[in-house]
């Protein structure tokens, strides 16, 4: 899992890289240990308004993150802050929210894909090693899919479309001829000769295919948003070069295609502007180290 602050947010949304990454049954897992010296059960770790979090929840916090992410640097001191400050939010928050029928359903499908990816002895040495219950795990599912749901409720199908548009490039790929010239004219002249269907065998080609229409330079963009396949561009300069560029395929992602990724995206976005902005005023003070 990513070290960034966001994408630390709860690995729930991310599906869990490790478990739906690898087919099949894992049985030479290796679960990280928690070192809890600073983790002691009576130890407040964070206060805010109305709450804490003692040493012993945390440590179970981070054991459950270990049994899900095996990878996880579960004693790094950063990463043991920003999961801290989750668990904070968490508990704010899940005090007010109920457990629906979708998240109950979600916390089933996720155990599913855990027991696709972990057999019956492995998932008994995650729980020794990190020194948890089966029922922890699934009180941690539950915690998360119930947040999920409830920053996904708040995201309206206006910020959908917003965002939609401002990756759209990135959800479309075309296949086109380019064309390459030194001088105006023998661009201009090439396009006058391919608008009336004159073939150009003897023009130097350059052939670019199924690329993303956010890699190209914003001149090819701009020209290749707008063509149909098959038309050629007008002379279009870069530097000391003219090209001419004949669209053979554009597969643009409609936004109902894409819908799913785009909510997990704006839930993370909506999880990080919280933390930023809203856990501040509940006045938390952290004595972790």
């Amino acid at each position: 899992m990513s070290s960034t602050p966001l994408k630390l947010l709860l690995a729930v949304l991310t599906a869990f890289g490790f478990l739906t990454g690898c087919g099949g049954k894992h049985s030479n897992t290796m679960f990280p240990s928690v070192e809890i010296s600073q983790l002691s059960s009576t130890k407040e770790l964070a206060a805010y308004e109305e709450g804490k979090v003692t040493g012993a929840e945390f440590n179970r916090f981070l054991a459950v993150e270990g049994f899900l992410n095996p990878d996880a640097p579960l004693n790094d001191t950063s990463y043991r802050k920003e999961l801290l400050r989750q668990l904070v939010m968490q508990k704010i928050l899940i005090s007010h929210l109920k457990t629906s029928d979708k998240v109950q359903k979600q916390v089933e499908d996720m155990w599913k894909q855990i027991k696709r990816s972990y057999n019956e002895d492995t998932r008994k040495q995650g729980y020794e090693v990190l020194n948890i219950r089966s029922s922890d795990v699934t009180n941690q599912l539950t915690n998360q899919f119930k947040l999920e749901e409830y920053f996904r409720k708040q995201i309206t199908s206006d910020e959908l479309t917003a965002y939609y548009k401002r990756i759209e490039n990135d959800l479309t790929r075309v296949s086109f001829t380019q064309l390459a010239f030194s001088t105006l004219h023998d661009a201009a002249a090439a396009a006058a000769e391919m608008q009336k269907g004159t073939s150009l065998q003897d023009v130097q080609k350059k052939y670019a295919d199924n690329l993303k229409l956010s890699s190209l330079s914003p001149s090819f963009i701009d020209v290749l948003k707008k063509q149909h396949i098959g038309e050629s561009s007008e002379p279009i300069k870069m530097g000391k070069v003219y090209y001419i560029l004949i669209l053979k395929q554009k597969d643009k992602k409609t936004e109902s295609e894409v819908k799913e990724e785009m909510m997990k995206e704006l839930v993370l976005n909506h999880i990080n502007r919280y933390m930023q902005d809203e856990l501040p005023r509940f006045h938390v003070t952290f004595s972790l180290r």
